[in-house]
């Protein structure tokens, strides 16, 4: 059986996943927003004056649940009673529908691409270079965020014809220029799409880059930069649905002589530190020597 392939779930496995928060129902997340009004320190004039509160704002950051999405398809009883196997075809056709929804997934996150503004390295007509790399670090490692928790997101293309003609990412042999890894991360890490450090961060690669105006658009990012929240009914442990927030229904339909089965997924995406992402952009065509 000749299956289609999928781009791993690797921007779904990075970013905050807040669907805990959204269990018990209501289609609106509420995420405060108090990092961007600091408290300063103060001193009195003389000893015994009153103290002077700042009285910070908060900022409400919202994610809104409001994509419900689906496969359906039917097998009548004429193809299941005469194909060998078919409740393991079934099972493969589900397999591709949650693959299909959990992209969709993917491809919100990776339009998120669009809010960055704050931090944009990279242009539209060259190849990306190791200068840009290093500005993007620096400028998520200016504003105090944890370098354990960011990582680089590149489209494939970029990966290999742009960064993979930078020298010093293939003939540096210490553990914070490992472009290429020889496996030592193991399945549970090459399953999310990990393929290497530059500068002790993290390098996933996934083909849901954003592609347009002859630009990738790739990211450098710290894990709270964007959020998402899954709601599919079931997610708490219902029948049907799987870990990864997908929902399989199947059904016998008289009327149809056939058997419908429904995959579904209810998901809504947000940005939620905006300063706290880099674009990266580059050139969708040029290429590294």
């Amino acid at each position: 059986m000749l299956e289609p392939k999928f781009p791993k779930a690797v921007l779904a496995n990075f970013f905050t996943d807040l669907s805990y928060l959204m269990e018990n129902g209501g289609d609106t997340l509420h995420v405060p927003n108090i990092y961007t009004n600091k408290f300063t320190a103060s001193t009195q004039a003389n000893e015994g004056d009153g103290v002077v509160d700042q009285s910070p704002a908060q900022v409400d950051v919202t994610l809104a649940i409001a994509t419900h999405i689906y496969v359906a398809w039917i097998f009548g009883d004429m193809t299941i009673k005469q194909l060998a196997f078919s409740e393991k075809l079934n099972k493969k056709y589900a397999d591709e529908a949650m693959n299909v929804l959990m992209v969709a997934l993917e491809d919100s996150l990776a339009a998120l691409w669009s809010s960055i503004t704050t931090n944009v390295v990279g242009d539209t007509a060259t190849v990306l270079s190791d200068a840009e790399i290093r500005d993007a670090i620096n400028a998520l490692d200016s504003l105090d965020l944890e370098l354990d928790e960011t990582a680089f997101f590149f489209h494939p293309f970029v990966f290999w014809t742009q960064l993979g003609g930078i020298s010093k990412y293939y003939s540096q042999y210490s553990s914070s220029f490992n472009f290429i890894r020889d496996g030592a991360f193991g399945k549970m890490d090459a399953s999310r799409g990990l393929r290497g450090v530059l500068y002790d961060q993290p390098v996933f690669v996934t083909t849901r880059i954003v592609s347009g105006l002859q630009t990738y658009r790739n990211l450098f990012a710290h894990r709270e930069a964007f959020g998402y929240a899954r709601q599919t009914p079931g997610m708490g442990g219902g029948e049907g649905t799987t870990p990864s927030g997908i929902r399989v229904q199947s059904a016998y339909l008289l009327q149809n002589l056939g058997m419908l089965t429904v995959a579904d997924s209810i998901y809504g995406v947000a940005v939620l530190r905006e300063s706290a992402a880099v674009l990266l952009n580059a050139n969708s065509s040029a290429k590294m020597s």
